[in-house]
């Protein structure tokens, strides 16, 4: 097979690939890993990088996403562009793939309940003798007190071995009512898992199952290189692609609880349950179990309902006698993370108008009224993980993460406070919120000259339009017409989602109490120029929380309190799901949305 060789400017790396591949193909080969939001797909533009050499001509992806000066210049999309020959690639700093921000933490509302599923039961069992030949398990059972039930044949193998070799004093571990194993009286304690498996990221916290936290990891998902949403995930498996993604997550748990396990200096098998939340594709995808139909109208979901296995049917590498439960999913599009934000923020619970929200490139939302819950989920596109955005990332180093107006100066944080490389979600959101402030955008979003103000100079006209230039420890980041467009289309779809709620309950914006921001971008976006561009309604700043990992915190009090696997399980029966896509008032304010309200 013929193979090119590749240069790798500035790191100095050279290798040899096969020919006609693509260049991300090529860089992968190579250890290099890139940006690629859309999986490869051509559509986001994050893989930008600069070439000599021969490779593919020109694709239409590319001259749409890539300015023609650029590509005069040498500038392709990584996975557009085919090799046909020996390459110089050189990789600038936005394109790459840094450490991102994963969101860990949550707010919990109340303190948790220690109740969980799995208990132990120190037991002295009377020795057998000739008057009292009553069989081990049903000896078992009247220390006990209950019947109990044995599923697993290598449990039912160890009963009479391990209660003779330790003289009939055992600890026998329950799942419920099961006996799930029986071990000697060594006073290790239970610990369970409960993981959050994100469309970009995966945390897995580690608890003790009688006292509560103990540690947490997190990595981004290893499935984004086959694309950055559900519907790229769900096209890359229904080609044949489903078992690699679902090895793809199953590894990288595996590998966040070994890591647990080492840092705390216990076992793997000194685990025995899991709790799993995620949107309905990731969890499809965690099973195994094909998404397809999803994608495709009328978007059934092949479960929604609460699940239970045993973990060693998963794959899952803990004592291999734990369980494993997924809480309950809602729909096709809103799945069991917003069940475990229901929960963590007790949504369920009180009385008055409150609303959930959990945005990135879905846009969750569940609006409770009294004893209803209303729930629906929009496409908001993938503007808020800052894709399609010209100098667009995710929440890492170098990321222009927050801009605003304090005393006639424009403020610009920088994540690690260094030269910016590009902007995430929350600094494009308070940036749109600044140029409204100072008159650089009209109501339809078009950028144009300030009046008198004194970022005049700010405001450049650029290869495609105007441009509002956002200056930072000795380095630039332009937002361009583009960019606008791409943050109103995101806001419109979260905002007509919104209304749609409140027009199904017939409630106005006045009557909600409690706003509550879920997830990476909700936690880090400023409350104020959310509502100033028009993504959440006219409220009080006061009335809106930030909960962060609301959904990991959600599948952590199921793993601590059984009871709380009961109520996700009543609320997602109780919830009333909206389907958008079919509802013309929808789009309607969809349109309507568009717009900016500019106070003149």
């Amino acid at each position: 097979m013929e193979k090119n060789r590749l240069r790798i400017y500035p790191d100095g790396i050279e290798g040899f690939v096969e020919k006609d591949i693509t260049i991300l193909e090529g860089l992968e080969k190579l250890g290099i890993k890139l940006e690629t939001l859309c999986g490869g797909a051509g559509w986001c533009g994050q893989c930008i990088v600069k070439i000599t050499g021969t490779a593919s001509d020109i694709s239409s992806n590319e001259k749409n996403l890539i300015p023609d000066q650029m590509l005069k210049e040498g500038y392709r999309l990584a996975c557009q562009a085919i090799i046909k020959g020996n390459i110089d690639i050189e990789i600038p700093p936005q394109t790459r793939l840094y450490a991102n921000q994963i969101l860990t933490s949550g707010i919990v509302l109340e303190k948790a309940k220690i109740n969980p599923a799995v208990k132990t039961s120190r037991i002295s069992l009377p020795i057998p003798n000739l008057e009292d030949q009553r069989a081990d398990l049903e000896r078992l059972e009247d220390i006990i007190g209950s019947k109990i039930s044995v599923s697993n044949l290598d449990v039912l193998r160890k009963i009479p071995i391990i209660l003779r070799e330790n003289n009939f004093n055992i600890e026998a571990v329950l799942y419920e009512n099961e006996l799930i194993d029986i071990r000697k009286t060594d006073n290790k304690p239970l610990y369970g898992i409960a993981v959050d498996i994100g469309t970009t990221t995966i945390v897995v916290y580690l608890l003790d199952l009688t006292k509560g936290e103990v540690d947490v990891a997190s990595s981004m998902n290893p499935q984004a290189k086959r694309g950055a949403d559900v519907i790229s995930r769900i096209d890359y498996s229904s080609k044949g692609g489903l078992q690699e993604l679902k090895d793809l997550v199953l590894s990288e748990i595996n590998l966040l609880i070994e890591e647990l396990c080492s840092r705390n200096g216990i076992e793997p098998t000194d685990i025995y349950d899991i709790t799993v939340v995620g949107n309905t594709t990731m969890i499809h995808l965690f099973l195994g179990v094909p998404p397809s139909y999803i994608a495709v109208s009328p978007y059934i979901p092949a479960f929604t309902r609460s699940l239970l296995f045993d973990a060693v049917q998963l794959g899952i590498q803990i004592n291999p006698k734990g369980k494993c439960y997924i809480l309950p999913n809602i729909s096709g599009y809103v799945g069991a993370d917003t069940i475990g934000v229901v929960l963590s923020t007790r949504l369920y619970k009180g009385d008055g108008v409150k609303l959930a929200l959990d945005i990135g490139t879905n846009g969750e939302m569940i609006l409770k009224d009294g004893e209803k819950l209303f729930a629906c989920s929009t496409a908001a596109g993938p503007a808020f993980e800052g894709a399609n955005i010209t100098y667009g990332m995710r929440g890492a180093k170098g990321a222009i993460d927050h801009v605003n107006i304090d005393n006639g100066e424009i403020n610009i944080h920088v994540i690690g406070d260094i030269q910016p490389i590009g902007i995430c979600g929350s600094g494009l959101l308070d940036a749109i919120a600044v140029m409204i402030e100072l008159g650089i955008l009209d109501d339809t979003g078009r950028i144009k000259y300030p009046e008198g103000k004194f970022i005049k100079d700010l405001v450049r006209k650029g290869e495609n339009g105007l441009e509002f230039v956002l200056k930072a420890n000795g380095g630039e980041i332009p937002i361009n017409q583009r960019d606008v467009r791409e943050l109103q289309l995101a806001k419109s779809a979260i905002r007509a989602g919104i209304e749609i709620l409140l027009e199904e309950t017939g409630r106005e914006y006045s009557d909600i109490d409690t706003v509550y921001l879920a997830g990476a971008f909700g936690t880090y976006l400023d409350p104020e120029s959310a509502v100033k561009i028009g993504l959440l309604p006219p409220l009080p700043i006061s009335r809106i929380y930030s909960v962060g990992n609301a959904a990991g915190e959600g599948a952590k009090l199921a793993l601590l309190d059984k009871d709380m696997r009961r109520t996700a399980e009543e609320v997602s029966r109780k919830i009333s799901y909206i389907e958008l896509s079919s509802r013309k008032d929808f789009q309607e304010k969809f349109m309507e949305f568009m717009y900016f309200e500019i106070k003149r």
